[in-house]
């Protein structure tokens, strides 16, 4: 097991979040606050009004917290650059690269267009970046710093009504798992959440479980601090997810055609 040598609660650290205006992003940027009483946070994300407000919250969470905030779209290549070009003027320890939108009712070709650029070429822009910056850093406990990928149990099960951003989370999940085995000493982890209640998750049906953000960001916490490569949960539906995919396709239809209660992702 990889360790990104960042122990839990202890060390000063410096952790960048894309997606922190909402959602797991915030989440994440609140438990690193919580947790490590000298941060510094780099949040990112679209929406400037959402992410001051992301900023209020970290700092009555952590007073002494050091919070920077960019808006950008990580869709734009030229906006990433720029971006992990202003945080690595000085060590970051961690990048999570969170940003992603879901597919919600509209079915356009419009909306799948969107979903693929940003959770798929999103995420590969500020990886390989990141990767590039981090390469240069000082080795700090065998490491010279860890990249989060979140993906989703979506990589491991295709979402039916979801085609684009089951896709999207299949790119994330193959992403990680090559930059993880292709070197060392940047640390790679890919995350595959199950259902976590957020806005992205508003449209699905009621029937299917869904996790609270709260207890789903601490266990996502801990496998970030722990260095693992790779992790999805909840461990039922992620077992679920696999033997899924053995079954014949005619039965696969059939199964979505009797329930069809997952709404739109």
């Amino acid at each position: 097991m990889a360790n990104s040598g960042v122990k839990m609660g202890g060390d000063s650290i410096s952790v960048a979040i894309t997606g922190a205006s909402s959602g797991i992003g915030r989440a994440l940027a609140l438990e690193f606050a919580k947790n490590h009483k000298s941060i510094t946070l780099h949040i990112a994300g679209r929406n400037e009004a959402r992410l001051q407000e992301s900023k209020e919250q970290i700092l009555l969470c952590n007073p002494t917290a050091k919070v920077l905030l960019q808006c950008f779209d990580v869709s734009s290549e030229k906006a990433v650059k720029q971006w992990c070009e202003n945080i690595f003027q000085s060590r970051v320890d961690i990048v999570i690269m969170n940003a992603g939108v879901a597919m919600g009712e509209e079915q356009s070709a419009a909306k799948h267009s969107e979903i693929c650029k940003i959770n798929a070429l999103g995420v590969a822009f500020g990886s390989f970046y990141a990767l590039e910056s981090m390469s240069r850093q000082e080795v700090i406990s065998g490491k010279r710093g860890q990249i989060v990928l979140i993906s989703s149990i979506a990589a491991l099960l295709a979402l039916p009504n979801a085609p684009s951003y089951s896709a999207s989370k299949i790119f994330v999940k193959t992403l990680g798992e090559s930059l993880s085995v292709g070197q060392s000493e940047v640390c790679v982890t890919t995350i595959c959440p199950g259902f976590i209640r957020t806005p992205l998750t508003q449209f699905i049906h009621p029937l299917v479980p869904q996790m609270s953000i709260e207890s789903a960001v601490r266990k996502m916490y801990k496998v970030i601090i722990k260095g693992r490569r790779f992790y999805a949960f909840p461990w039922w539906l992620a077992f679920g997810a696999r033997f899924y995919n053995v079954l014949p396709f005619w039965f696969k239809r059939a199964f979505v055609r009797m329930f069809h209660t997952m709404g739109s992702l």
